[in-house]
């Protein structure tokens, strides 16, 4: 699995201040150009067919994920006790395209940050729900980060 990792500086957080929030996309697969190395099995016999989940489309954000953390989301308390840190999340998503669930995969250490992104996924994520074979919705699930990071804003001479 690879990463694209975007971050967003925004002026004016306070006296001085940056907040950088960043949000990582999750990318299945191996990367461009690459081939995904396997072992050899040992005997035919040790081959598994190919799972088919039966999902033609997976889920799919609509609009910037990273928009859906405006800078007045980095909780106060947590700035105050200058609590940064990676959230990874899983996102249930239902066929008309709701977010029904939040699950954290890997904590960034701080209650605070983990709720806050859950409530911010929830609050303001949307989603195009995955397809069957036929077109039809289904229910899904989506899976990325979030970077809780406090930052000195440049100054501007």
């Amino acid at each position: 699995m690879r990463r694209v990792e975007g971050k967003t500086t925004i002026q004016g957080a306070g006296q001085g201040a940056g907040l950088a929030l960043a949000m990582l996309i999750a990318i299945t697969g191996p990367a461009l150009g690459q081939s995904k190395k396997t072992a050899a099995p040992a005997a035919p016999a040790a081959l598994a067919p190919p799972v088919d989940t039966g999902i033609a489309v997976g889920v799919k954000p609509i609009g910037n994920p990273g928009d859906w953390f405006p800078p007045e989301s980095y909780p106060a308390e947590a700035k105050a006790a200058a609590e940064e840190g990676r959230t990874e999340f899983s996102l249930d998503i239902d066929a008309a395209g709701r977010i029904t669930g939040c699950n954290i995969v890997q904590s960034s250490g701080s209650d605070l940050l983990d709720s806050t992104t859950c409530s911010q996924l929830i609050g303001n994520g949307r989603f195009k729900p995955a397809l069957d074979r036929n077109g039809k919705p289904m229910p899904g699930s989506w899976t990325s980060a979030m970077r809780w990071e406090l930052a000195e804003a440049k100054t501007q001479e």
